[in-house]
């Protein structure tokens, strides 16, 4: 059940701590983006984050995830998506993938694809609920010893209904 509050927004420079506190707590510490590292994303070309906040009478403007991709001409990079504990399993990752696929598709992107480790398994059964596949396994990924799996999604604009008249 999805959280009440909850807003999707573009990132602004101020969210720069959150984010890279997250992505200290949802990944270990061989697999986190340092400090340098998450803002040459950030700021690349193409670069696009959406942050997913939380505002409520006890919570107030809390980031409880955020999804960051680079695209490209013809395709989209997933580079995280972070949501903290709390908020997991309750639709913020869904809610930030779809939004995400949504801007790269007005951008005329055709496909995303994104790397997961192998062993996470709640990760891979999130892209796999949205519609991506795996399409190979990248050895040593993460370091030695810990592989990803190379997933994809072929982007669809949705169709418009036509009007009879």
């Amino acid at each position: 059940m999805p959280i009440s509050g909850l807003t999707l927004r573009p990132y602004q420079p101020s969210d720069f701590g959150a984010l890279l506190a997250m992505d200290q707590v949802c990944f270990p510490k061989s697999i986190a983006y340092g400090r340098s590292e998450l803002k040459i994303y950030l700021y690349s070309e193409g670069a696009r984050c959406i942050v997913a906040e939380i505002s409520s009478a006890v919570i107030c403007n809390k980031v409880a995830g955020f999804i960051l991709t680079q695209r490209s001409t013809e395709l989209a990079h997933v580079i995280t998506l972070d949501v903290l504990e709390p908020f997991r399993r309750q639709s913020v990752g869904s809610l930030l993938l779809e939004a995400a696929e949504r801007e790269a598709i007005s951008h005329g992107v055709a496909g995303m694809y994104l790397e997961t480790a192998t062993t996470n398994k709640a990760a891979i059964a999130l892209w796999k609920k949205h519609g991506y596949r795996e399409t190979g396994t990248i050895a040593n990924y993460y370091g030695r010893g810990q592989h990803a799996f190379e997933m994809q999604k072929r982007l669809e604009r949705k169709s418009q209904a036509k009007v009879l008249t």
